[in-house]
């Protein structure tokens, strides 16, 4: 702001000033009736006025200053608007150039590209006549080949079919010499398989009364004759063996009547508990004729 702008109320606010601390000097010298006619409260509406002036003022001005910066910033707006415009009318101008520069190169190479069609077209032509020269005179040479081969195939297949039939005759009577072979060695076969069953039946009858009396042996060894028993006493007994010959369970199958000479009989096998000649058996044997064994057991003898 300019400083000759506050010179005048400056002075005049001193001048104010002044006189009222004249008017404070003179109460103190002791005129109390002229105090209230000296009150400063006009001197100080003066003053509040002239402030409000300074105030105004100091408004319109910043309201003036702020009215230029304003009308300042929207010139400085439409210039960087116009700048703004220029540069797109520029970038139009430039696209268009582009543009028209893509459109020149386009066109240039679709040329381009249209002559080498043609060319190839041409070249292509060419390659497709030699091809079908060559296809041609490859067809004939082929069907020349297929014709000579034919004759050849059924040379062979005239061949072959002299020379299948001579196999299959003598495939044929190889295979009823087989046959015959095979017949033989299935009678001889039977012939000894039957011979061996018999020697091992008799075998095994053999192995199995051995056994029934050396089992019979033992349990007649063991048997403690009650006072009851009599001639003619019969007990059946059950026998469960292991295959290392213990007795699992032996029970009454059929009893003598008398209790006393059945118990005396299963006393005896639990005596014996043990068969252990029966490890030595055959285990075929000792699953078909002893795991599970049945005994008739009177006072002279055991017999199955």
């Amino acid at each position: 702001m300019n400083l000759r702008s506050y010179l005048f109320p400056a002075l005049l606010a001193l001048l104010l000033h002044a006189v009222i601390l004249s008017a404070l000097f003179y109460s103190w010298l002791g005129y109390a009736e002229d105090k209230k006619h000296l009150t400063p409260r006009h001197v100080k509406a003066q003053i509040v006025d002239l402030k409000s002036q300074l105030q105004a003022q100091q408004r319109d001005k910043q309201a003036e200053a702020k009215k230029k910066e304003s009308a300042r910033q929207q010139a400085e707006a439409r210039k960087q608007e116009d700048r703004k415009k220029e540069q797109l009318k520029e970038q139009a101008r430039q696209k268009q150039k582009e543009e028209q520069a893509r459109k020149q190169a386009a066109a240039k190479k679709k040329d381009e590209a249209r002559k080498k069609a043609e060319a190839l077209k041409k070249e292509a032509l060419k390659k497709e006549a030699a091809r079908k020269k060559a296809e041609a005179l490859k067809q004939q040479q082929a069907e020349q080949a297929a014709k000579e081969k034919q004759q050849e195939d059924a040379r062979r297949k005239a061949q072959a079919q002299k020379e299948a039939e001579r196999k299959q005759a003598e495939q044929q009577r190889i295979e009823r010499e087989r046959q015959a072979q095979q017949q033989r060695d299935a009678d001889l076969a039977a012939a000894l398989a039957a011979e061996e069953q018999e020697m091992q039946a008799l075998q095994d009858q053999q192995a199995t009364a051995g056994y029934l009396e050396y089992i019979a042996s033992e349990i007649e060894n063991n048997w403690r004759r009650p006072p009851s028993a009599r001639n003619g006493m019969t007990v059946v007994l059950s026998l469960h063996l292991l295959p290392t010959g213990e007795v699992d369970n032996v029970y009454v199958v059929k009893g003598s009547g008398d209790s006393h000479f059945d118990e005396s009989a299963i006393r005896a096998v639990k005596r014996v508990g043990r068969f252990s000649e029966l490890q030595k058996m055959d285990p075929t044997l000792f699953d078909r004729n002893f795991r599970k064994l049945t005994l008739e057991y009177n006072p002279s003898d055991l017999r199955r």
